[in-house]
């Protein structure tokens, strides 16, 4: 089993000097681009292991020189019913890995942000861990329970993705809650403080996704 996969997609990366600092952080891992997330690779020192997509928006030079190097190639028509992410996503899962990380896939268009989001319901579905990480947050979907150690000052948003969570239950945050529901159509869980270590969140049954920001009162509006 891989331990873990980077997915590097083509939206907006963000600062390479922290998905630097995290690649090394992560030690061994596979990597799959996608399509125009080949202009990412260099900017943040790794070699795919997996380029994929339909290569609309990919420098072709590029991609055969990197299949000159080894790299596994995977193109798919133009006229498809998937996104290069999805696609790239449904590849990592087959491999079970561990976990999943998906770079470059939140800033720019809203809707390709909100088709990412989206589709952290295919890991959930398929019971591993599925994060989309940019230099800012983290978003991932709170699979029965999460803990955040060292994290105090930190935001975290948590928002009902199916028309309800319910049975929600926050420690060592500024606002807690003892088996409540949130709804989708009232996102009343944005913006809480973690102000204890470890802060913890348990949710009974429907889908949360949770937003953590790394930093305090860091956002990207104000940068």
């Amino acid at each position: 089993m891989t331990q873990k996969i980077i997915i590097i997609s083509g939206g907006r990366l963000g600062d390479p000097a922290f998905f630097e600092q995290r690649r090394k952080a992560l030690g061994s891992f596979l990597t799959i681009c996608c399509d125009g997330g080949i202009r990412h690779l260099e900017k943040i020192k790794i070699r795919p292991d997996v380029i994929m997509g339909d290569m609309d928006s990919a420098d072709p030079a590029r991609v055969e020189g990197y299949g000159v190097d080894g790299v596994r190639i995977i193109k798919y028509p133009l006229d498809k019913d998937a996104t290069d992410t999805q696609l790239a996503l449904e590849y990592a899962l087959g491999l079970e890995p561990a976990a999943i990380e998906i770079w470059g896939a939140l800033g720019g268009r809203i809707d390709h942000a909100l088709a990412n989001l989206f589709l952290l319901s295919l890991g959930e579905k398929a019971g591993i861990k599925t994060t989309l990480i940019d230099d800012f947050c983290e978003v991932f979907i709170v699979e029965k329970e999460a803990s955040f150690a060292e994290a105090i000052g930190q935001t975290v948003s948590l928002f009902a993705i199916s028309s309800k969570a319910e049975g929600i239950v926050l420690q060592g945050f500024q606002y807690s809650l003892d088996n409540e529901t949130l709804e989708m159509i009232n996102p009343r869980g944005i913006s809480n403080i973690i102000v204890r270590s470890p802060a913890t969140i348990h949710v009974r049954s429907g889908s949360l996704l949770a937003v953590r920001y790394w930093l305090k009162d860091c956002f990207p509006e104000a940068v």
